[in-house]
């Protein structure tokens, strides 16, 4: 693997102990990480990376406590560039948000033409049942005056 930048201490998933710290070693951005005690393959366990920032990674499927297995995380640029992908983050987010509310505004305009619909049919429904009720009225007049 190489020499170790560092060893930063991965932190085990909220619930977990943290009672016992385990070492990362780093070269760039390959990572090797020791299963911490209580976490098993599928499982997630926070990473600290040389440049301090935490990364969340599945322990691969079959692993258990004190083996290791390597990751490679995404280096995070020291040429300040971190600004211009912290401002990208906050425009893909508030992209996000706003494509969620689009979506939302969508379902309540099918929902409020669903419902205008229904109260459509039920009125057409109730003014056939006038209409039907008048002719009655008229042929049961008409009937009475014909007989008169």
């Amino acid at each position: 693997m190489g020499p170790a930048a560092a060893a930063p201490t991965a932190v085990p998933p909220a619930g977990r102990s943290a009672a016992v710290p385990f070492l990362v070693g780093a070269v760039t951005t390959r990572l090797t990480v020791t299963v911490p005690s209580g976490i098993s393959g599928g499982e997630l366990v926070r990473v600290a990376a040389p440049d301090g920032s935490y990364h969340s990674v599945m322990v691969p499927a079959g692993l258990s406590a004190g083996q290791q297995f390597s990751v490679e995380l995404l280096a995070n640029p020291s040429d300040g560039c971190t600004g211009e992908m912290h401002k990208l983050r906050v425009e893909l987010e508030a992209e996000r948000h706003l494509r969620r509310e689009t979506q939302q505004e969508a379902i309540r305009t099918r929902q409020a033409l669903e419902a205008l619909a229904q109260k459509r049919r039920a009125d057409h429904a109730l003014l056939h049942e006038m209409l039907r009720r008048q002719r009655r009225c008229i042929d049961h007049l008409t009937a009475q005056l014909g007989a008169a």
